[in-house]
């Protein structure tokens, strides 16, 4: 059996075939990502509430914290969560937008229900990235910061480090790590992930008891 390995970034890491999807629980932003469903506008005046600028110039240092913790909580800030930001803080929308649309690891969009972030630092690049990106981009026809047609996956490139490089090339995809990977092996995962996930709604839907399917393991 194909086995996951502790990583310093938190979650598995899969090695070779990528067995199995690390069942976790939803992470950041996987509520809006399962579900597709628009931003609960109430839920952001909660996350934000707490934010307490003493003045104009701490109300702009607070900018990115409010976007961070909506970004981490939806996957997204939507305009209007980005509106409801800018009231709190007594600020403009067009400062909080701007700020938004500067910084690439904000998302104005909703995630697909699987999010992959594929590493792309120098380790990975040695042992063959380029090639996965290339190969996301040919079969699901994505790049960086995009999502399929169908709204399973969503691709974010990053250039720095996930911190396994002796796994290298390297993705995390939802709340698990992959390592050792081939463009081959990067699609069984993929898929794998894919159809437990659809495996989970159908359990759901069926028996409405709230169970988790598991993928299959593998001798």
């Amino acid at each position: 059996m194909i086995g996951f390995l502790d990583s310093p970034v938190g979650g598995a890491v899969g090695r070779g075939q990528g067995d199995g999807v690390a069942d976790a629980g939803p992470g950041p932003g996987q509520a809006l990502a399962q579900g597709h469903g628009q931003i609960d506008l109430d839920v952001v005046r909660r996350l934000v509430s707490h934010l307490q600028p003493q003045d104009h110039q701490e109300a702009q240092e607070l900018i990115l914290a409010a976007l961070q913790e909506i970004n981490e909580h939806f996957g997204y800030v939507s305009l209007e969560a980005a509106e409801i930001v800018a009231d709190h803080l007594g600020t403009t929308v067009n400062r909080v937008y701007g700020l938004l649309t500067f910084y690439a690891d904000f998302r104005t969009e909703p995630r697909g229900r699987h999010f992959m972030l594929l590493c792309h630092g120098m380790s990975c690049y040695v042992m063959g990235s380029q090639q996965l990106v290339q190969d996301l981009h040919d079969r699901y026809d994505i790049a960086d910061g995009e999502t399929t047609a169908d709204g399973e996956l969503t691709l974010q490139v990053v250039n720095g480090c996930l911190g396994v490089c002796d796994r290298a090339p390297i993705v995390k995809l939802d709340d698990a790590f992959y390592g050792d990977l081939t463009t081959e092996s990067l699609n069984e995962v993929i898929q794998r992930a894919i159809a437990a996930r659809r495996a989970a709604e159908v359990g759901h839907g069926s028996d409405g008891a709230g169970t988790r399917s598991l993928p299959p393991s593998h001798p």
